[in-house]
């Protein structure tokens, strides 16, 4: 299924997708929320009150650099993430108490095949099927 960008806050439009948080016990979970595609973060990062109101538990206190090399404090969760359907198990979350958006960073994109297509503002998660016979192409 193709997830359109969201041009609500952004201009030019930015790609996102729908993701779920879910405690590692399989207990509480999040609803459905978007999340930006950021292919330059190192992390996903999310307003740290979502992970808290979960009840997960904070692993370490630490810093991250942001995109101006400054040290921020953040706190790792340790998380279940289920991204367009997809459940990835104990994924690291960066909870922020600055943060008001979900960012999906390098951690859980490079788990995902993902195709954007600009001209028509949508992403979408491909298939193994789809994947297979891409890579195929490609040798």
């Amino acid at each position: 299924m193709s997830v359109p960008f969201s041009s609500g806050r952004y201009e030019p439009s930015i790609p996102v997708l729908h993701v779920r948080f879910h405690r590692l016990d399989g207990g509480a979970q999040t609803e459905k929320m978007e999340a930006i595609v950021d292919t330059g973060a190192d992390m996903t990062i999310a307003p740290a009150h979502l992970l808290d109101d979960l009840g997960v538990e904070e692993v370490v206190d630490t810093e991250i650099l942001t995109q101006w090399h400054e040290p921020h404090p953040v706190t790792l969760y340790l998380i279940d993430l289920d991204v367009e359907g997809l459940r990835l198990p104990g994924i690291y979350i960066a909870g922020d108490q600055t943060a008001d958006e979900i960012v999906l960073g390098r951690n859980v994109l490079n788990k995902l095949t993902i195709f954007f297509d600009g001209p028509k503002q949508q992403a979408e998660i491909l298939d193994e099927t789809m994947v297979k016979r891409i890579r195929e192409r490609r040798k």
